[in-house]
């Protein structure tokens, strides 16, 4: 792209969030800030496009994404109970911080065709990919302690809930105030918990397969982030 075509595609960008807030008016922080979560996945996105990435290394990014999906839609009766966040968390640790972000973000964006698109879906995938590409980046440490990794997956159940709820109070209009807030996430702690809890059972249940896939796959294939490391 020259920079021509560059300096266009900005132009149009600023147009459309300065005529977002113009058009949505007291909701304009909600519209900023789904405008930085679409800018920032896109960077992730366009920096994977122009990485050299092998096959196998796209089709186990496929395959972590379709279990995070699939897995996501399995537990839609129990809202607050999916394993979705952990295999996010281990496709960071075993494929890398770009591909955890990247299966991480894939995963909001696939899943929300069946539980519905909205304003949220920017801000899912982007927590969720930045919970894939921290996972990533701590991975040596992670997987080699259980104790750590529950930790770091329920404070990633924590980080989501806490983030959606001020992604939910600033759409709501009105502009952002520690009482709604306060209120909401009082109002869904339950939820909080649960999803805190459920991260770590599903890490501690899916750690030591995943351990054993991705050793073979890394010692007979090269594939994985121990390879690139390497």
């Amino acid at each position: 792209m020259n920079r021509v075509m560059k300096a266009a595609v900005l132009a149009v960008c600023m147009a459309v969030i300065a005529g977002g807030c113009l058009l949505f008016g007291e909701r304009s922080a909600s519209w900023l800030a789904g405008a930085a979560a679409v800018v920032i996945c896109g960077l992730f996105f366009a920096r994977f496009e122009k990485k050299e990435t092998t096959a196998g290394e796209i089709a186990l990014a496929a395959v972590m994404t379709a279990l995070s999906v699939t897995g996501r839609i399995i537990f839609a009766p129990l809202p607050a109970f999916k394993p979705c966040a952990a295999v996010i968390i281990l496709a960071g640790i075993y494929l890398g911080a770009e591909q955890g972000f990247l299966v991480g973000a894939l995963t909001a964006l696939v899943s929300n065709f069946f539980f519905t698109q909205g304003i949220w879906t920017p801000f899912q995938m982007m927590i969720w990919g930045l919970t894939g590409l921290l996972a990533g980046l701590l991975g040596s440490r992670l997987k080699k302690n259980p104790i750590v990794l529950c930790i770091f997956g329920a404070m990633a159940g924590l980080c989501y809930s806490v983030f959606m709820d001020v992604c939910s109070v600033l759409w709501l209009g009105g502009g952002f105030t520690p009482e709604r807030f306060l209120g909401l996430t009082l109002a869904s702690a339950w939820f909080t918990v649960s999803y805190m809890v459920s991260n770590c059972v599903f890490l501690l249940i899916f750690l030591k397969p995943a351990a054993r896939i991705f050793e073979r796959l890394d010692s007979k294939f090269g594939l994985g982030a121990g390879a690139r490391r390497e």
